[in-house]
């Protein structure tokens, strides 16, 4: 079995020199760095992680923690940030659940982002106090290490809502997701204030949970209401879907019986009849920006100002 100092023999460096190289510290020439790793490619030589790490203190590992992998949201938030940590020369470990938890007590990850609501604040400010730096998507946390980059759900809704008042309509509902999503809060805090600004005191509320199926079966629900909203906003692109499944299945004509729009700008809105009207968020751009601004942190760089993601309403076909 290669070691070490084969790899430094191959390559005509001193063994710390190798050993600075395949740990990817910055003291080595990149010319000499690449000759290195050429000679440890050629010699099959792979460093032991754990000596490593005990070296060096860091993993070279980053934690993506989610709730879940299902949807498209996910996938497009995590792409951007598997290119951009890849390009970085990090490892990425996703993780859901119990494991998430353990992950980041035990401080197996040089840093953390985190769209997972059961993870609580207590857990991530315990992380990011042994110098761990921790950005949050799905709510906003004050603390050494911690920075959020989230959505302006409320903003953005609030100025769609006063756009479909303005093009004339009056009698709206609200198809929500899950109590505990801070995205749907926000948004639903953001659809209720811009009512309130137009004097409309009245609307119905469905309770989702930002599924198809959830969207669908409101959509049942609807179909057989005698009174019938003449808008609804659903809090994600996936509940409009089932929405608007349901109730062309029940010959309720979207828009000119039932308006509807969601958010997300999932690609599917985009192939629906009617196309559907949405709020786009660049989740590949976002998970990218995130990603440069963790690894420069680990990297002792110096921290820009953190964006948070644009919203753009997308005007279709479905009001």
């Amino acid at each position: 079995m290669p070691t070490i100092k084969d790899v430094a023999k191959k390559a005509g460096v001193s063994i710390s020199t190798a050993s600075y190289a395949l740990n990817n510290l910055p003291s080595v020439h990149p010319e000499t760095k690449q000759r290195i790793l050429d000679a440890a490619k050629s010699l099959n030589y792979y460093p032991n992680g754990i000596a490593r790490n005990l070296k060096t203190k860091k993993t070279g590992n980053i934690g993506v923690f989610v709730y879940g992998f299902s949807g498209p949201i996910f996938s497009d938030v995590l792409e951007g940030i598997r290119q951009n940590l890849q390009e970085n020369g990090f490892n990425i470990i996703v993780s859901s659940g119990k494991s998430s938890e353990n992950l980041l007590n035990e401080r197996q990850v040089d840093g953390a982002i985190i769209f997972d609501n059961n993870l609580t604040d207590e857990c991530l400010k315990n992380f990011a106090s042994h110098d761990f730096p921790t950005f949050v998507l799905d709510r906003i946390i004050e603390g050494k290490n911690i920075y959020s980059s989230v959505i302006d759900n409320e903003g953005i809704v609030y100025n769609f809502i006063r756009e479909m008042v303005k093009k004339g309509y009056r009698d709206f509902a609200y198809l929500s997701g899950p109590n505990d999503s801070f995205n749907n809060n926000h948004r639903y805090d953001g659809f209720k204030q811009a009512l309130k600004d137009e004097n409309i005191n009245d609307h119905k509320y469905y309770q989702g949970d930002f599924t198809i199926q959830g969207g669908y079966q409101i959509g049942q629900q609807i179909g057989l209401e005698e009174k019938k909203p003449r808008f609804v906003y659903c809090a994600n692109d996936e509940s409009a879907i089932g929405l608007m499944k349901a109730l062309r299945e029940m010959k309720i004509h979207v828009p000119k019986d039932i308006a509807l729009a969601g958010f997300d700008n999932i690609y599917l809105g985009e192939y629906l009849t009617p196309k559907l009207t949405t709020i786009g968020i660049d989740h590949l751009k976002w998970g990218k920006s995130v990603a440069q601004a963790l690894s420069d942190l680990i990297k002792d760089k110096k921290l820009n100002e953190v964006k948070h993601p644009e919203g753009q309403i997308i005007i279709r076909e479905s009001c």
